[in-house]
C-alpha cells in the first residue's frame, strides 16, 4: 500500500478481504485465517435458520465459474460514516479482480440496502435505494413514520430486526421466513474500533452495485478527518462537449456510473503524474456543460504549476473532449445534504420537525460555509401566524404577553427566531393602538431577550443573509422608537430595568413650573459593558409648549455591538459608546444635551463624533449634532431626538506616526544589518583568533542573521490579507520562532559576557562553546514555536483577526513570546548589573586611582549600558508598559524606535565599537589616513615612554597588559569590552 493512503482505501482493503474470506470459507469449509479474526459466526444467524438460509449457494456452470452473493454487517464509528462509505463505494470502478488461490475473484458489484443509525435515543433502519421492508418487519417494528405505506410495506423501521434479515428488494416482497435477498447493512455506532463483520451469505449472484434513492444528490462529502499529514483540496474541471442531463444528478443512474467511469482513471493518472500518493475523488457532476467535481487528498496542497500541468495531462489523454478548469471561485459546492450549488449563492433545506430552513452559502474552493440555523420554534411561530391573521388592534397585548413568556436569552438567539422576533415586532408597533406600562414591560423583556451579548453573532449573520434594504438591527429599533409613542403613563414616572436595556420615561404636567430632564444611564449587568454610562439632559425651556407630553429614553449597551457601523462621515468608524434613544411626542423640535463615556478609550477622541442612526439611509448621520470632549467624556448637543451614540475612528495621528517610525526604522535596519554580516564576512579571520572573541562574533552575527530573517517576515506579514490563513499561519510562526532566537542569542551572549568575568581560569575548547551556543540559541525556540501552533492552531486561536501575529483573544499564545522574552530580560538584567559591579571593582595595580576617578566610573557605567543594551535585548523592556491598557504614548514611541532601530544599534555598538573590527577593517582597505594614523598607534605602543609621557596613556597601557593577563577590567569601557571580544 501506498505512504500516503486515505481512510477510504483502508476500508476498501478490509471490505475485498472479507469478501475473500467469505468466499474461502465457503468453498472449502474452512475458517477464514487471520490475526485476529475477521469473519465472526453470528449466534443468532445459526440458531434461527428456520428463519433465513445462512450458507452460501453456489452456481456452477460449464466453465467453472462460480458467483457468489454475500451478507455483510459494517459497523462504523462517527468518524467514519455511512456517508463516507457511499462515497467510496460510488468512487469504485467496476469489475475488481483480487488474486485468489489458484484463480481471480471479480467483485462486479457492490450494494448498500440497509442502514442503522441511532436517531433520539432510538435505532431506526432505513432502506436504500431499491429496497423496501414489507409487512411483517412493519407491523412487528413499527414504521418510522407512524404508519404503513401503500402495499403494507414501509421504508424505516424502529428497531434492528433480531432474526438478522436486511431490506428486500421491492420486486421481491415475500416474508422473512422465505427471503433470500442479498443484503448489506451498515450500522452506526459510539466512536470505538471500526468493526466489519460479516452475517450471512446467501444464494444469489455476486452483483453487488452502490445503490442509492433516486432523490439522493450528486455529490458525497466526506466527513472523517484525514490522518495527520494530509490535506483535502476541491477542484473542478469543466468538459466543454458535455451537455448535463437530469440523469447525472442521480449517483445510481447508468448514465451517472458511466461518465465516473470514464474520467476517473484518466483524472486520477493526471494527478498522481505531479504527485505521486495522491487519492482522486470524483465527487459528482454539475451543470455548466458538464462540471466535473473532485476532491484530492495528498501531504500538501497542489501548486498552480502542478495543477494547470496535471490539466494538461487530463487533455492530452482525453482527445475527443476539450477540459477547462475552474477559478476558486466558480468552483461549486457539494454536499450530500445541501445539494450542489454555485459560489455565493445560498442552499437552503426545511428543518426537521420545525418551520423555517437552514442555509448554508458556497464559499471558496468548492467549500460550503457554516450551517445557519433558521429553523422557528412552534410557540414563536404560532406567535407569528396570529400576528399576519388576527386582529392586532385588540390582540396586541395578550401577544405581547405569550411573546415575553416564550423568549429568554438561552433559546432565543438562533437566526431564525430573532428574524420571526423582529417581524412580530415591526407589525406589533405599526398597529395604532395606546400602550400601557404592562405592553411596555413585556415588549421591552423580549427587545432585551433577542439582544443579548450571546445573540451579536446571530445579528451579524442576518445582517450577512439579509436580503432587503433595511437591516433588521435597524428595523427593530425604528419598531422600539414607534412603539415609545404610544405609550400612555398611568403615573408621572416610570423606570423599567431588564438586562440589556433600562428605560426612564416623565410626563410634563404642568406648564409653568417644569423642571428640567435629567437622567442617568449605567451599571448594565453584561460585564462586557459594565464601564458605559450616559447621561441625558433637556432643559425645562424645551417644554414651553409641549404640556402634557412624555419625554422617554432607553439606553442599550449591546447595541454597539449589533448595530453596524456605517457612516456618512467616514468608513472606519466605530461605535464606542452606549445607544441612547430619546423620544417625545412633542411637534417642536427639541434641543439635547448627551454626555457619554466612551467604550475604548485608547481611540481618537479627537475624532468623536456625535451621530443618530439615520433610519432611511441605514447609517449614521451626524446632521444637527455637534460634539465636545471634556477630559475623558464626549458631550453632544443635538436639535432633533431620535437613536444617538458617539462614534470614533481607531487609526489615531499618533499610530499613524508610529507606523512612519517604524517603517523606517525597520528599513533601516534590514540595511544596517546586511552591512554587519558583510562587515563580519570581511573581518572574520581577524577578530577570531582565540576563543572567547570567536563565540563572542558567531553570536553577533547569529543576532545579526535572526534579526534580518524576522525583519523580513515582518514586512511579508504586513502585506499578507488576514483573510489569507495558510500564509498568515506561516508569516507569524516565521515571526514568532526568529524573534525567539534573536532573544535566546542574546541569552548566550548574556552567559558568555558573565562566565568569562566570574570564571576567568576555566577554560572550554572552541567546539564545545560553539554546540553550547546553538544548542540554547536554537533549539528552545523550536521547541516553544512548534508547541504553540500546534495546541493552538486546531482551535482557531493561533493568529490575530486583525494582524499576522500571535493571538491575544483566547488561549493567549502570545505569551508564547512574551513568557521567554521577559525571563530572558530579566537574565540579562542580572548579568548587566554583575558586569557593572565587576567594572567598578578596581583592577590590580591601580588602587592609587580608585578613589579620585569617580567621573571616570560613572562614565565607565554609561557607556557599558550603552553598549550591552542594543545587543542583550534590554531594549524590549521598555515593551512591558505598553501592554497595559491607557498606558502613556511615551512608552510607544520609546519601544518603537528602540526596537525598529535595533539593527542599526548592533552594526554601531556590536561592530564599530569594537576595536578590533575597526582596526581589522583599516589593515583590509589600507586607507591613507586611517592606515598612517594605525601605524602611529602602533609604534607608540612599542616604543618606550617619552621623557613626557601622557599620564592618561600610561594608564591605559597598564591596565590593557593585566587585563589580558587577568581577565580582569580596567578604567576604560572600551578597552575592557575588547577585552571580551
Amino acid at each position: 500500500m501506498p505512504r500516503v493512503m486515505s481512510r477510504h482505501k483502508v476500508v476498501l482493503y478490509w471490505l475485498f478481504l472479507l469478501l475473500v474470506c467469505h468466499c474461502a470459507q465457503s468453498e472449502f469449509g474452512q475458517p477464514c485465517s487471520s490475526n485476529p479474526p475477521l469473519l465472526a459466526e453470528d449466534p443468532s444467524l445459526t440458531e434461527d435458520s428456520n428463519i433465513q438460509i445462512h450458507h452460501n449457494r453456489l452456481k456452477r456452470n460449464v466453465i467453472q465459474q462460480r458467483e457468489y452473493e454475500l451478507d455483510i454487517e459494517v459497523n462504523i464509528t462517527e468518524n467514519f460514516s455511512d456517508d463516507d462509505l457511499k462515497l467510496l463505494l460510488n468512487s469504485i470502478v467496476y469489475p475488481i479482480s483480487v488474486p485468489f488461490e489458484n484463480g481471480t475473484l471479480n467483485i462486479t458489484n457492490i450494494n448498500i440496502t440497509t442502514v442503522c443509525r441511532n436517531v433520539n435515543n432510538e435505532t431506526q433502519c432505513t432502506c436504500e435505494g431499491g429496497f423496501i421492508w414489507n409487512s411483517t418487519f412493519c407491523s412487528k417494528y413499527q414504521s418510522c413514520s407512524g404508519s404503513i405505506t401503500e402495499g403494507q410495506s414501509c421504508d424505516c423501521i424502529r428497531s434492528e430486526p433480531t432474526e438478522g434479515m436486511f431490506c428486500m428488494s421491492e420486486s421481491i416482497m415475500t416474508t422473512p421466513t422465505t427471503s433470500t435477498m442479498s443484503t448489506t447493512t451498515l450500522r452506526s455506532t459510539t466512536p470505538r474500533t471500526t468493526s466489519m463483520t460479516p452475517t450471512t451469505t446467501t444464494p444469489r449472484t455476486t452483483s453487488m452495485t452502490p445503490t442509492t434513492t433516486p432523490t439522493t444528490p450528486t455529490t458525497m462529502t466526506p466527513k472523517t478527518t484525514l490522518p495527520p499529514g494530509l490535506e483535502r483540496q476541491r477542484y473542478a474541471f469543466r468538459v466543454v462537449e458535455l451537455q448535463f442531463t437530469k440523469e447525472l444528478s442521480n449517483s445510481s443512474s447508468p448514465e451517472f456510473k458511466d461518465l465516473l467511469n470514464r474520467f476517473k482513471m484518466p483524472l486520477e493518472s493526471s494527478i498522481q503524474s505531479v504527485r505521486p500518493g495522491a487519492v482522486v475523488i470524483i465527487l459528482g457532476f454539475s451543470n455548466g456543460s458538464v462540471i466535473i467535481l473532485f476532491e484530492v487528498i495528498t501531504d500538501a496542497s497542489l501548486t498552480p504549476d502542478e495543477f494547470s500541468t496535471s490539466r494538461e495531462k487530463l487533455q492530452n489523454n482525453l482527445t475527443d473532449y476539450k477540459i477547462e478548469s475552474l477559478p476558486s471561485d466558480e468552483i461549486p459546492c457539494t454536499d450530500q445534504t445541501f445539494g450542489t450549488t454555485n459560489f455565493n449563492i445560498v442552499a437552503e433545506i426545511p428543518c426537521e420537525n420545525m418551520p423555517g430552513v437552514k442555509k448554508r452559502r458556497c464559499g471558496r474552493n468548492g467549500v460550503y460555509e457554516e450551517v445557519l440555523d433558521f429553523c422557528i420554534s412552534e410557540e414563536i411561530n404560532n406567535i407569528l401566524e396570529a400576528v399576519n391573521t388576527t386582529d392586532l388592534e385588540n390582540n396586541f397585548s395578550s401577544l405581547l404577553e405569550q411573546l415575553s413568556n416564550v423568549t429568554d436569552e438561552d433559546t432565543v438567539n438562533t437566526p431564525g427566531n430573532v428574524q420571526a422576533v423582529v417581524e412580530i415586532m415591526r407589525q406589533i408597533s405599526n398597529v395604532n393602538s395606546t400602550v400601557n406600562e404592562t405592553d411596555m414591560r413585556n415588549f421591552l423583556e423580549t427587545v432585551s431577550s433577542v439582544i443579548s451579548f450571546e445573540s451579536v453573532n446571530t445579528w451579524r449573520i442576518l445582517s450577512n443573509t439579509s436580503q432587503s434594504n433595511t437591516n433588521p438591527s435597524s428595523q427593530l429599533l425604528q419598531s422600539v422608537e414607534n412603539f415609545n409613542t404610544r405609550l400612555k403613563l398611568q403615573n408621572n414616572t416610570l423606570r423599567i430595568k431588564e438586562n440589556n436595556l433600562e428605560l426612564s420615561a416623565n410626563r410634563i404636567v404642568q406648564q409653568n413650573d417644569v423642571s428640567d430632564f435629567n437622567v442617568t444611564f449605567a451599571n448594565f449587568a453584561a460585564v462586557e459593558y459594565s464601564n458605559l454610562s450616559a447621561n441625558i439632559f433637556i432643559s425645562s425651556e424645551e417644554f414651553s409648549d409641549a404640556a402634557n407630553a412624555t419625554i422617554i429614553s432607553i439606553a442599550y449597551p449591546t447595541w454597539i455591538d449589533i448595530l453596524p457601523n456605517t457612516s456618512t462621515f467616514g468608513k472606519n468608524f466605530l461605535i464606542n459608546s452606549l445607544v441612547v434613544t430619546v423620544t417625545i411626542n412633542a411637534e417642536n423640535p427639541i434641543n439635547i444635551n448627551m454626555t457619554f463615556s466612551p467604550r475604548n478609550r485608547t481611540l481618537d477622541f479627537n475624532s468623536a463624533t456625535c451621530a443618530f442612526w439615520d433610519f432611511s439611509g441605514n447609517m449614521w448621520n451626524d446632521t444637527g449634532c455637534e460634539s465636545e470632549i471634556r477630559e475623558e467624556e464626549i458631550i453632544c448637543h443635538c436639535q432633533h431626538l431620535t437613536s444617538f451614540s458617539i462614534l470614533m475612528s481607531p487609526d489615531t495621528k499618533d499610530s499613524l506616526a508610529l507606523s512612519y517610525i517604524t517603517i523606517i526604522g525597520v528599513a533601516i535596519s534590514i540595511g544596517s544589518l546586511l552591512i554587519t554580516i558583510i562587515i563580519e564576512a570581511i573581518v572574520w579571520k581577524h577578530v577570531t583568533k582565540n576563543k572567547t572573541s570567536y563565540i563572542r562574533h558567531v553570536g553577533i552575527l547569529n543576532i545579526a542573521v535572526n534579526l534580518l530573517v524576522a525583519d523580513i517576515w515582518f514586512i511579508v506579514a504586513s502585506a499578507i490579507e488576514t483573510g489569507n490563513i495558510q500564509a498568515c499561519t506561516a508569516a507569524t510562526f516565521f515571526i514568532h520562532f526568529f524573534y525567539l532566537a534573536l532573544f535566546f542569542w542574546m541569552l548566550t551572549l548574556g552567559l558568555l559576557l558573565v562566565y568569562r568575568l566570574l570564571f576567568p581560569f576555566h577554560d572550554l575548547s572552541r567546539s564545545v562553546m560553539r554546540g553550547i551556543s546553538f544548542a540554547i540559541g536554537y533549539l528552545p525556540p523550536l521547541i516553544i514555536s512548534i508547541i504553540t501552533i500546534g495546541v493552538t492552531f486546531p482551535r482557531n486561536s493561533y493568529t490575530r483577526e486583525d494582524a499576522c501575529w500571535l493571538g491575544w483573544e483566547t488561549e493567549y499564545p502570545l505569551l508564547a513570546f512574551v513568557i521567554p522574552a521577559l525571563v530572558i530580560i530579566a537574565i540579562n538584567v542580572i548579568i548587566l548589573i554583575i558586569v557593572i559591579f565587576k567594572l567598578l571593582r578596581p583592577t590590580i595595580g591601580d588602587g592609587s586611582r580608585a578613589n579620585n576617578q569617580e567621573s571616570d566610573a560613572f562614565k565607565q557605567i554609561v557607556r557599558s549600558i550603552a553598549v550591552l543594551t542594543p545587543i542583550l535585548g534590554l531594549t524590549w523592556a521598555f515593551g512591558i508598559p505598553t501592554f497595559q491598557q491607557d498606558s502613556p504614548l511615551a512608552f510607544h514611541y520609546i519601544f518603537t524606535i528602540l526596537n525598529a532601530f535595533q539593527g542599526f544599534f548592533i552594526l554601531v555598538f556590536g561592530t564599530f565599537m569594537d576595536n578590533k573590527v575597526r582596526e581589522a577593517l583599516l589593515k583590509k582597505f589600507s586607507l591613507r589616513g586611517f592606515s598612517s594614523r594605525s601605524k602611529t598607534s602602533q609604534n607608540v605602543s612599542t616604543a618606550k615612554p617619552s621623557s613626557k609621557p601622557h599620564p592618561r596613556f600610561r594608564a591605559k597601557r597598564k591596565s590593557y597588559n593585566l587585563t589580558q593577563q587577568l581577565h580582569s577590567s580596567d578604567n576604560n569601557p572600551s578597552l575592557s569590552y575588547s577585552s571580551l571580544s
